[in-house]
């Protein structure tokens, strides 16, 4: 998983298995759920994913 055993708070609201290498997980741990749930609501999954891929490089 992201971190630890419990999927990170992106993957956890999106219903979705958190991979090893989960984009989101360095940035909503999952004890912090509604972090990720405030900037869903106002970039959606697909934009933040990809503002996260743009700092990696």
């Amino acid at each position: 998983m992201g971190s630890g055993s419990s999927p990170c708070a992106s993957c956890k609201l999106l219903r979705r298995r958190c991979a090893k290498d989960c984009i989101f997980a360095p940035y909503f741990p999952p004890d912090d759920p509604h972090k990720f749930a405030i900037v869903h609501k106002v970039f959606g999954a697909s934009n933040v994913s990809k503002m996260l891929q743009g700092s990696r490089t």
